[in-house]
């Protein structure tokens, strides 16, 4: 085989092709192993997706070299569209060229919607020149939003989202392009083939991450885990489409790689484009092809041209156990270098950085690095949007301003969500100090300059690729976003002799109970009776096998604290055990507390909707109640609540509205919704229900904890839970109500500002 080197836009797309090519000439790379990287050279990193007459100089010029260095050498382009603009000279050293006529067919985003309808649905669309898109749309009878795209485009480079008709990019008067519907509720698939004189070889397809961001609609990466997808689309179904296409691709003369684009949606699956050219999700496929032994898709497109027989495999079954994440440079913030905690990441295969280095010089929109992931790093939420975890993409302009501005609710939201980075210095500075203590859902509180708690997790999957970091400098703690400084803050210091106390078996007082910000929350039991049953919530993290412990020890342990003071008021909640038996006991515990203090107790436990019990507990002194619903849709809560959820809506909102007219005071009695599971409409129907009973609404953020069943599972947007709040927190308004709850401290978790 003659000396054969790849021309693209990243080093690393040709991982796992062994000994295939003896080097490369690309925009991103290392320097070494024989590549050539315009990145190393200039010590720029270009926005590759856009025309730049210095890097299509700089790979001729390379070109050229390596040519004559070896005049038996072949060249395997990325794109080979690029390749007919070389110098014929140049140019009949490629190795895997399809004719220009063909490629201006397959690049041109109108001639193959039109191409496909003969076979199978598309992305239905007008053809218009720039100078008439903006009357095509005022003329639109409807007003969906829009996507706007150049003929020919990649990379998201061209791709304009049209969300007001104020608000519209800068077009060419006389290009053309493409104006459709923007499906909101849709997920982009892509496919990678390869056309053989004998066949076609389809592998997998693979679900793109493509959002909007700041106006255009980026690629940011690929995830190969799409059996969480099949009730939307499957796999035969855009093996099926893409062949009929694929094989009218092989009769016309086109040979080699390629890949298509669907979308799926609510109304099926639709062809969206051609790219005759690699993917960008091609590297992952070399990954899995290599270990199974089997060739890569750059040596199988060698042998596609070379009119060799295709490999006696079943491409379609490859086993691609692969998502990533795709970097890219932006203007608005500092990109956050790879952390070391990054590589020794229980999901991260590997982060592919192409020779980025801090200093480089970048323009917007430019790719930095690529990081690899062996678990699905999207998710569709309840809205049938795909979504990827905040941590892993960069922020929107508009959120980052928000960040940047001091935008409480935006900030909130933020650290709820994404949790916090703690450095290495940071743990042993603080460990000096008394260590860090840890709130519920494996997080820590925060507190900020104007007193306001915010619960941040830090132990959750991906918290350390949180943009959010606490860093000490002069025995202060300090609050960083993408390291720029937000604010000096202050945590909770542990106790370590509160920390070793037990109860006379042994049980600690921490299982008993938990101290934070102003309030006590003492466990009336540590065993839910549904995990017991073996029928637990999907997203609990409660022990199994819980502590033993006696109403005495429960006893001692309120005695201490009362002893030792420090907080206004008094939780109980915790596990749930069966009804008759956990009202026994919260009676007993609040008559308990009562007879030594005043301060107000909330009960949190299973709905009660016997009158007599909600009125004993009344009267013994418990000042709020709540009944957490969870989940309002009931084939929701079944599928997520095996054991709880079989407690009707109906249970709940008798319990609720008989201790509405037991307690009366505004505010005293509380349900809980988690957002995240369930699209914002029933959120808001659920919120409205509420409101109408004197039912104080309280939002959760869903977190995806370790050790469920959910684990892997993604927690909804910020810009999401930031509509959301604004949305409900009106509703509420209405009614005269807010969402809860009143206290500040006790607001760290929830969804919600102070009133």
């Amino acid at each position: 085989m003659n000396s054969i080197f790849w021309v693209g836009t990243k080093e690393s797309d040709i991982v796992c092709t062994g000994c295939f090519f003896q080097g490369s000439v690309t925009a991103c790379g290392s320097g070494r192993h024989g590549n050539q990287s315009f990145s190393n050279e200039t010590r720029k990193r270009i926005n590759y997706n856009a025309a730049n007459a210095e890097y299509t100089e700089y790979l001729h010029e390379k070109i050229g070299e390596r040519i004559g260095q070896n005049s038996a050498s072949e060249i395997m382009y990325y794109n080979p569209y690029y390749a007919h603009f070389l110098d014929k000279n140049l140019q009949r050293h490629v190795c895997c060229l399809n004719n220009k006529p063909i490629l201006d067919v397959l690049r041109s985003k109108c001639e193959m919607r039109i191409m496909a309808s003969e076979y199978i649905p598309i992305v239905p669309f007008a053809r218009v020149l720039g100078k008439d898109v903006a009357s095509y749309i005022a003329q639109s009878p409807n007003t969906h939003k829009y996507i706007i795209q150049e003929n020919i485009s990649s990379g998201g480079e061209g791709t304009y989202l049209l969300s007001s008709r104020e608000d519209f990019p800068i077009l060419s008067d006389e290009g053309t392009y493409l104006v459709s519907r923007y499906y909101d509720k849709s997920i982009s698939i892509n496919i990678n083939f390869l056309v053989f004189d004998d066949k076609i070889i389809l592998f997998p397809p693979s679900v793109q991450i493509v959002r909007p961001l700041n106006g255009k609609m980026i690629f940011g990466g690929s995830d190969y885990f799409i059996e969480k997808y099949h009730k939307y689309f499957c796999a035969d179904e855009v093996f099926d489409s893409t062949l009929k296409i694929a094989e009218n691709l092989r009769k016309i003369g086109y040979r080699g790689i390629c890949g298509f684009d669907y979308i799926a949606s609510p109304e099926g699956l639709m062809f969206l484009e051609c790219n005759p050219r690699f993917q960008a999700s091609s590297f992952l496929l070399n990954l899995a092809l290599d270990k199974i032994g089997l060739p890569s898709v750059q040596e199988m497109n060698y042998m596609a041209f070379h009119h060799e027989k295709s490999p006696e495999f079943d491409f379609t079954s490859l086993q691609i156990p692969f998502s990533c994440i795709a970097v890219s440079d932006k203007s608005y913030l500092s990109p956050i270098m790879p952390r070391p905690e990054w590589n020794e990441h229980k999901n991260v295969i590997d982060i592919l950085d192409d020779g980025f280095v801090p200093n480089l010089k970048c323009e917007n929109d430019a790719y930095l690095y690529r990081i690899i992931f062996s678990t699905s790093i999207t998710d569709l939420n309840p809205e049938y949007r795909i979504v990827t975890f905040d941590n892993l993409i960069q922020p929107s302009k508009d959120w980052y301003s928000k960040i940047m501005s001091n935008d409480i609710l935006a900030l909130k939201i933020s650290l709820l969500n994404q949790g916090i980075y703690i450095p290495k210095e940071t743990h042993n500075y603080l460990k000096k100090i008394g260590g860090i203590k840890t709130s519920v859902f494996d997080s820590i509180d925060i507190i900020l300059p104007n007193s306001m708690v915010i619960n941040c997790p830090y132990k959750i999957n991906y918290a350390d690729f949180s943009p959010f970091s606490i860093e000490e400098a002069d025995g202060k703690l300090q609050l960083y976003f993408y390291n720029t400084f937000l604010h000096t803050i202050t945590l909770e210091q542990t106790d370590p002799h509160r920390e070793r106390r037990t109860v006379a078996n042994g049980v600690p007082y921490r299982r008993l109970s938990y101290l934070g910000g102003d309030r006590l929350r003492i466990h009336h039991t540590d065993i839910c009776v549904f995990k017991k049953n073996k029928k637990p919530c999907r997203f609990c993290n409660l022990p199994v096998n819980g502590f033993h412990f006696s109403l005495d020890d429960i006893y001692e342990v309120i005695d201490f604290y009362l002893q030792q003071g420090g907080f206004r008021h008094i939780l109980i909640g915790g596990g749930s055990e069966r009804i008759d038996y956990e009202s026994d006991t919260l009676l007993k515990l609040v008559k308990y507390i009562r007879r030594q203090t005043d301060m107000p107790i909330y009960v949190m436990c299973l709905p009660i909707a016997d009158k007599k019990t909600l009125r004993e507990l009344y009267m013994a002194g418990v000042t709020e109640i709540g009944f957490n619903l969870e989940i309002w849709e009931t084939e929701n809560a079944e599928m997520l609540m095996p054991g709880k959820g079989k407690i009707s809506r109906q249970d709940y909102f008798n319990s609720l509205k008989n201790a509405v007219q037991i307690w009366q005071t505004p505010g005293s009695v509380r349900s809980l919704l988690i957002v995240g599971l369930e699209p914002r409409g029933i959120l808001k129907k659920a919120v409205e229900a509420f409101c109408l009973e004197g039912i104080m609404p309280i939002l959760s953020v869903f977190r995806p904890l370790p050790e469920t069943e959910m684990e892997t599972s993604l927690p909804p947007t910020n810009e999401f839970l930031y509509s959301v709040y604004q949305e409900l927190e009106q509703v509420c308004n209405k009614y005269g109500q807010h969402l809860g709850p009143d206290c500040f401290c006790c607001q760290n978790n929830t969804l919600s500002l102070p009133w």
